[in-house]
């Protein structure tokens, strides 16, 4: 599985470059453009990031002009976060890296099997959301 993500963290981080993606930029961007204002630290815990790593990716996507960071009207504290036009321009560009990437990754599979793939993805993502809820973090 950690072969896995490697491969496609370097095939994305490759594809994106021209675009100054890195690391998990992509995966925010994605977020907001389904969930657009919501707070760093809701898109920190929905990405399952830390805090720090969500501020540097999220100054980083602002620096780049792909979203922009607003305080929040009742809550000073919170910053909410909105995808610009030239980030939402990136969505369909991240999808189809994404797609070519699964494409590449199953293609050896037959259809029966990619099926039973993404269920025993599923299955494994439950058991660990399932596990993080109940683990004692201390």
């Amino acid at each position: 599985m950690g072969f896995i993500a490697s491969h496609n963290h370097l095939y994305i981080d490759r594809v994106l470059e021209p675009y100054k993606l890195k690391g998990p930029m992509f995966a925010f961007l994605l977020t907001l453009s389904r969930w657009d204002g919501c707070s760093q630290e809701s898109l920190a815990r929905h990405l399952n990031l830390s805090k720090a790593t969500a501020t540097r990716a999220v100054r980083d996507l602002e620096g780049e002009g792909y979203v922009t960071r607003t305080r929040d009207r009742d809550d000073r504290r919170i910053y909410r976060v909105f995808i610009s036009d030239s980030g939402r321009q990136l969505i369909p560009v991240i999808h189809k890296a994404l797609s070519k990437w699964n494409g590449v990754l199953l293609s050896a599979f037959s259809e029966g099997e990619k099926e039973m793939f993404a269920r025993l993805l599923d299955k494994g993502l439950a058991t660990l959301e399932k596990f993080d809820i109940g683990s004692d973090t201390e």
